[in-house]
């Protein structure tokens, strides 16, 4: 079984990290064209733009993307409720972009004045209302193809908007300056929206439900809200800390952060995110079975620590090369953060394994509480330790946070789910 399982898995992760990969691709060639046009201040507009989009959207989104998937996968094989499940998806995401357009719009002048000490950026914020609106539809229709298990056709409209957001950016950066910086981020979301709409199974044809429907039948969404809420936590730490950071230091010391977080968080993710696409649908299913369950996390601890750990070895060796590569020699402050943080990947290979039980189980309460508890810990590490230390002072909290969330993750997985690692 776990050899048929891990050929599955691999499957989906050659599929999936392909197109991430051509993604990443595209990123690495975004974030060049930034560094050397704009600068480190735009890569720090970059990092401050989409972690306000990240955190706002995160609230009003309601956790319909991971929520719908277990929704959805738990209904594949009755067609009927599944069209009805997908149907009030479609619904809830137009609401929720809607109402995060809104509040984002609001909060415009707040967000310029929180972020740079005036308001004069506050149409730019503007701009990005648009973007999560995008956003928010975004995820409803990835939620339907990994629920339905329709890989191929969520890869393909990742690379084919990527690719299309590349190429509209890429004149923007050159003769637009910052200004460049939300138009292209509203650009990638319209591009991989319409080609996720292009890629979309038709057996389901396109229909909304109607506010009745949505009202009564809506449990996804209160699982989705603990959810939301937790991965608030974390965005809004994340938001907090640079904010402080850009207000202590300077924007383009918010550049190099948000460079060594890429390195470290953002292309790993590749594999994450390939494994995690297969991987929570099939948990969700089998949340009743203590021993699946307990089968399929140690598998994916195992098949992830046997991919990360040469990776690991291989980013120490090549870090200067990379950094070289990816931005420009300004970067190399970088270095002393990336070469300590990188050795979060091994934790975060074993927690976020264990942690998909909660969300599986839809066990939102204690998800809330474990991401919320973690989300101080984190912001607080990264202050105090950057105080002493700088950027290298970042790293080292990084990898204390993780060992922390890792014991936090394990207590609930052994301890209130008597779930077990099969070696």
């Amino acid at each position: 079984m776990k050899n048929s399982l891990t050929k599955r898995v691999l499957k989906v992760i050659g599929v999936f990290s392909g197109a991430e990969a051509f993604g990443i691709l595209c990123s690495i060639v975004k974030m060049k064209l930034v560094a050397i046009w704009l600068n480190a201040a735009g890569v720090g507009l970059f990092g401050i733009f989409n972690t306000t989009i990240d955190t706002i959207s995160i609230i009003t989104g309601l956790g319909l993307r991971q929520s719908g998937v277990r929704e959805i996968a738990k209904n594949t094989h009755t067609e009927g409720i599944l069209k009805n499940v997908i149907a009030r998806l479609r619904s809830w995401s137009l609401l929720s972009g809607l109402l995060g357009g809104l509040l984002i719009s609001f909060l415009a002048p707040w967000l310029s004045y929180g972020f740079f000490g005036n308001m004069d950026h506050w149409w730019q914020f503007m701009i990005l209302a648009g973007a999560l609106l995008m956003n928010s539809l975004i995820g409803g229709e990835q939620a339907i193809l990994q629920g339905t298990e329709f890989f191929k056709r969520l890869a393909k409209a990742s690379v084919c908007g990527s690719a299309m957001g590349l190429a509209i950016s890429i004149p923007m950066f050159r003769w637009l300056g910052n200004v460049s910086v939300p138009l292209s981020i509203l650009g990638y979301s319209i591009s991989i929206l319409f080609f996720l709409y292009l890629n979309r199974n038709k057996t389901f044809g396109y229909k909304l439900a109607g506010w009745r429907d949505m009202k009564e039948n809506a449990g996804f969404v209160k699982l989705g809200g603990y959810m939301a809420l937790a991965t608030f936590a974390t965005n809004l730490a994340q938001m907090v800390f640079m904010s402080w950071l850009n207000r202590e230091a300077s924007t383009a010391e918010v550049g190099y952060f948000q460079a060594g977080n890429t390195l470290i968080f953002r292309y790993t993710s590749i594999i994450f995110g390939a494994v995690g696409l297969e991987f929570y649908p099939r948990m969700a299913a089998n949340s009743h079975s203590p021993k699946r369950m307990s089968l399929f996390v140690s598998h994916e601890i195992s098949l992830l620590l046997k991919i990360f750990t040469p990776m690991l070895v291989a980013f120490l060796l090549l870090r200067k090369w990379i950094v070289d590569i990816l931005y420009t020699s300004d970067f190399y402050v970088i270095l002393p953060f990336i070469s300590i943080a990188i050795f979060t990947i091994i934790l975060r290979s074993i927690s976020t394994c264990m942690a998909f039980s909660i969300i599986a189980k839809g066990d939102g309460k204690t998800y809330l509480l474990t991401e919320g508890i973690d989300a101080v810990i984190g912001v607080c590490l990264n202050i105090w330790l950057y105080s002493l230390y700088g950027l290298t002072g970042i790293g080292i909290a990084q990898v204390i946070w993780y060992g922390i969330y890792t014991l936090m993750i394990a207590a609930v997985y052994f301890g209130r789910y008597r779930l077990r690692i099969i070696l």
